[in-house]
Formats: C-alpha cells, sequence, structure tokens
C-alpha cells in the first residue's frame, strides 16, 4: 500500500537538459513538462550551461533581479551546471543519462546523439515534425500560432489577428512532452523498453486547434473571428465585463433569467435560429447588464443553471474566495504562484522554490 506521503513519481529521476542557443518557446516546454515531474516528486535534474540557463534573466524580474518565469518553470527542480562543449562536460552528462530513467531535451541540441544513445528514455521538444527536416529553421511562439492556424481565430474580423497573452503554444506542448514522458516511465515501470518520445509544437497547435483544420473540411469554411457575429461575446456590466456562453440546452434558462418577453420569439428556439439573429439578441441582451455588478450577474446566473462569466483582472485572482479557501496561490520563495491543479488522496503538491545558479 502507498504510504499517505508518498509522491506519485519519486521513485524516477529525470535530467532536463538546457543546451545552447535553442528557441525559447521550445526551453519553455521543456522546462514545463520537468517543472510537473519534479513537483509530483520526480528527481529532475537541471542541466544548465556556464552562466545558467538564459530564462533566469527572461522578463518579468521581480524586485531583486530574479526571473519570475525561471522561478515558476523550475519548481523543486535540482541545478548543475555543465559546459557541454567540453569533453568533460559531455563525459558527466553521459554518466547521469546512464543512470536516469529519462532525459527532457529540445532540438535543435548539440547533445542529442548523447541523449539519444544513452539508458535515459530521450523526451525531445522540436518546432515541427521530424519528416518536415526543419531543425535549423528559425522558430518563435507567435510564428507557430500563426502557422498552427489559432491567430486565425483570435480576434475582431476587420482588424488583424492578435496573439494569445503568455505562452499558451510552449506550455501546451510542455503538457504533451509530460505525457510523453510519464507513458514511458509507465512503460520503464512495467518492464518495457520505453521508446523514444518527440513532442513538436506545430503538431500540438494543430491537435488543441483542432476545429481550424477538421471544421474547415467538414463546412468549407475555416473557423474564424466572428466579433459581433459570434454565438458568445463580452458584454459592459457596472464595474467591468462579463463573458455570456451558455449551451443550446441553456437558452430557456438564460432568457428567463433576462426576462425580456421578446427573447420568446419563436425564431430564437432553436440554435440555428439564435445565431442568425445574433444581433437582434445581443441588443435584448446588452441593457440588462449595464446596471449589475460582476458579482450581481455571477450570483443571479448561477442560481439559474447560467454560466455567465466575470471578467477578473490577475490582480483580483489573488483574492478569490474559491483560491483563497483552497490555499492555491501558494507563497514559493518571493512569488506567489499557483500549485498543480492536480489533488493526490485529497491534497495539493507542495512545490519547492526554484533552485540558485550553482556557483
Amino acid at each position: 500500500m502507498t504510504a499517505p506521503d508518498t509522491l506519485p513519481l519519486q521513485r524516477f529521476t529525470v535530467v532536463e537538459v538546457n543546451d545552447g542557443d535553442v528557441p525559447l518557446c521550445l526551453r519553455l516546454a521543456t522546462s514545463l513538462a520537468g517543472k510537473i515531474a519534479a513537483d509530483l516528486g520526480a528527481t529532475v535534474l537541471k542541466i544548465e550551461p556556464p552562466g545558467g540557463d538564459p530564462v533566469r534573466r527572461a522578463p518579468p524580474l521581480l524586485p531583486h533581479g530574479e526571473s519570475a518565469l525561471f522561478q515558476f518553470l523550475n519548481t523543486s527542480k535540482r541545478s548543475l551546471v555543465l559546459d557541454l562543449t567540453s569533453a568533460s562536460g559531455r563525459d558527466t552528462l553521459a554518466r547521469l543519462l546512464d543512470t536516469a530513467d529519462a532525459v527532457l531535451f529540445e532540438e535543435p541540441a548539440s547533445i542529442a546523439t548523447l541523449a539519444r544513445a544513452g539508458r535515459a528514455t530521450p523526451i525531445e521538444i522540436a518546432a515541427f515534425p521530424v519528416g518536415m527536416d526543419a531543425a535549423a529553421r528559425p522558430v518563435s511562439e507567435f510564428t507557430i500560432l500563426a502557422l498552427g492556424g489559432l491567430l486565425h481565430m483570435v480576434g475582431e474580423p476587420e482588424r488583424k489577428p492578435l496573439r494569445l497573452g503568455g505562452h499558451q503554444a510552449s506550455y501546451a506542448a510542455g503538457l504533451t512532452a509530460f505525457t510523453g514522458l510519464t507513458a514511458a516511465l509507465a512503460a520503464r515501470d512495467a518492464g518495457h523498453t520505453a521508446p523514444s518520445v518527440r513532442v513538436s509544437l506545430a503538431e500540438v497547435m494543430q491537435w488543441v486547434n483542432w476545429k481550424a483544420a477538421s471544421g474547415a473540411e467538414a463546412s468549407g469554411t475555416s473557423p474564424g473571428r466572428e466579433g459581433k457575429g459570434s454565438e458568445f461575446q463580452i458584454l459592459p456590466c457596472k464595474d467591468g465585463h462579463v463573458a455570456v456562453v451558455y449551451t443550446a440546452t441553456q437558452w430557456p434558462q438564460t432568457r428567463d433569467l433576462i426576462g425580456d418577453p421578446r427573447l420568446r420569439d419563436a425564431k430564437y428556439n432553436t440554435r440555428a435560429g439564435r445565431r442568425q439573429n445574433v444581433a437582434e439578441i445581443y441588443a435584448i441582451l446588452t441593457p440588462w447588464f449595464a446596471d449589475k455588478t460582476r458579482a450581481e450577474i455571477q450570483k443571479t446566473a448561477q442560481a439559474k443553471g447560467v454560466p455567465f462569466g466575470p471578467i477578473f483582472s490577475p490582480a483580483e485572482l489573488l483574492d478569490t474566495e474559491q483560491y483563497v479557501a483552497r490555499g492555491f496561490l501558494a507563497k514559493i520563495g518571493d512569488l506567489r504562484m499557483p500549485q498543480l491543479p492536480v489533488q493526490w488522496n485529497g491534497r495539493s503538491f507542495a512545490s519547492k522554490p526554484a533552485p540558485e545558479l550553482p556557483a
């Protein structure tokens, strides 16, 4: 029987190699996969180049100069500085890989051949599928979002596309790489030979944004930026904005919540009818929101079973009742950061601060 304090991955060792000059979007994906493994109990040894992982200097910066991004992505890890351009550095890495269970690294990496040859299962994160032979192609997260069709869907139809905030493509790839990592560890645990794993950001974007290509094939029209023609929109209220969202089965509750008799017109009874008359519907809905606060709208909508969502600023999340009650935003080092959104036997995983750069 597993002890209550046993972490699910604590019997595994993972080496995360931060090689030389690789695109930031790949580095962040690798680091996120390693972070999740470390927070779940794996021993994750982060190999940094002389001077440290460049992400240590990436914004946003904390008052003492540390990178908040680095602190978030490297919780619970250990760190070792190796000069992988030297024979001694590569020899040390080879010895580590012969005792580890898996190794995370990016393409193009100077140590790729070495990483694929050791006992550790290689978990490789790249920008593009191997068949595209694009290892040397310059890449950024922005270009991946564009090539994956996601930019086409974000923004207003009469304006140029908008990018998502943060590092959404990198983090989706990191989650995917962690999925491959755990599958490899499970295979090893069962006594099987764990194959190599490869994740490409371009394919992750196609998978996450599956409606871009699949919807175009099915309907003959690419899903795009609908703006005021969208079925679900953002409306202003007394103290901010609210996302108006409801499923097809929740239309009667939405109609009753607003309480305007015009919404009972038969042309609104079907989803197709509502989409054809979306401008009329929102002309009716908008005044209902104007004199109410986000909290009032959320409470009233939830009582009716309608999932309207108040739009919070990031600062407001620090005091959100549910997160405070759960202790979800925990103090880790100098930052309050979200813990892993997973509970294990009813408890959260307590992250440890990111490692200092070894002397």
